[in-house]
């Protein structure tokens, strides 16, 4: 995410009343570091700047005291959860304002009592601010062997992301993945042996997959990625190329030379909006399936 200390923080201000415009504006273009300006009138006018992430951090004027500004704060927080937000409230909004701290926001302003170094100083704190709270929360959602997201991460991500999908109407893939016969090489080489072949899995889903798309360690040795605008025809290229990687990491390793991965694949057609918990179970039927199709073809 930027920051007010690029070159050009990308900020987006929404403005219900059109009062605040001008002044931001003013405002801004006075002070010594540069930033650019955006201005919608509503949360449904965002949606495209939010989903093409080309904003680094929000201004919400929403116009209108109470639930209003309410309501437009918690569809700002569900659009966008990873970007820092400051309310701008008249007087008699300060209450609500608060509120929206309380659930997130980083600042609020008074609008009357804009001034530059205000601003600024709001802007810089806000995105320093929520910067380590981010970093805090990515420590809950990572798996601390692989890095990769754990299952709360995935599920929060990846829910957001098949929102967009259905809205947008555009197809992705779901994947998951069973390491063979791990424990064989636990027994055999020590688990030290094991981690890193899960290490390896890892590394070769992350070097096949796009960095759009959200790769998982569940737990023990089940993996899931969902290939985000994906179509189906083309995840064979995919997994060709996950082959790939992880022939390569384990020819750097004798104790998992002999490391497989079963991959079940489930599609999402925005028309049919299939829950994550659906893709996962079509995915883990899938996957069982091709076990039984290679054991049958290995006897």
């Amino acid at each position: 995410m930027g920051d007010a200390k690029s070159a050009r923080a990308r900020i987006l201000l929404i403005d219900a009343s059109g009062e605040c415009a001008i002044e931001v504006d003013r405002i801004l273009k006075r002070l010594e570091r540069t930033y650019e300006l955006r201005t919608t009138p509503s949360v449904e006018a965002s949606v495209p700047l939010l989903d093409k992430r080309q904003v680094d951090l929000i201004l919400l004027d929403a116009g209108a005291p109470g639930e209003a500004q309410h309501e437009a704060f918690g569809r700002l927080r569900a659009q966008s959860p990873d970007l820092p937000i400051i309310i701008l409230a008249d007087e008699e909004d300060a209450e609500q304002a608060r509120e929206a701290l309380r659930r997130g926001a980083q600042d609020y302003l008074v609008k009357d009592r804009l001034e530059g170094n205000l601003l600024l100083h709001a802007i810089q704190y806000a995105t320093e601010r929520h910067a380590v709270h981010q970093e805090l929360e990515d420590l809950s959602l990572r798996d601390p062997l692989t890095g990769l997201y754990n299952r709360r991460g995935f599920v929060l991500l990846a829910e957001q992301s098949l929102r967009l999908a259905k809205r947008n109407g555009r197809e992705s893939v779901l994947l998951l993945a069973d390491v063979d016969d791990l424990k064989t090489i636990n027994d055999t080489h020590g688990h030290m042996a094991g981690d890193r072949g899960l290490c390896a899995v890892a590394k070769a889903f992350t070097s096949a997959m796009r960095e759009s798309d959200i790769v998982s360690r569940l737990a023990g040795d089940e993996f899931v990625a969902l290939a985000v605008e994906a179509h189906p025809p083309g995840i064979g290229g995919l997994v060709e190329r996950f082959n790939d990687h992880l022939a390569a990491e384990r020819s750097k390793d004798k104790a998992i030379e002999n490391l497989s991965v079963s991959i079940g694949m489930a599609p999402f057609d925005p028309q049919t909006a299939p829950t994550l918990a659906d893709l996962m179970h079509a995915a883990d039927g899938n996957m069982y399936a091709r076990k039984r199709v290679s054991k049958r073809g290995e006897t």
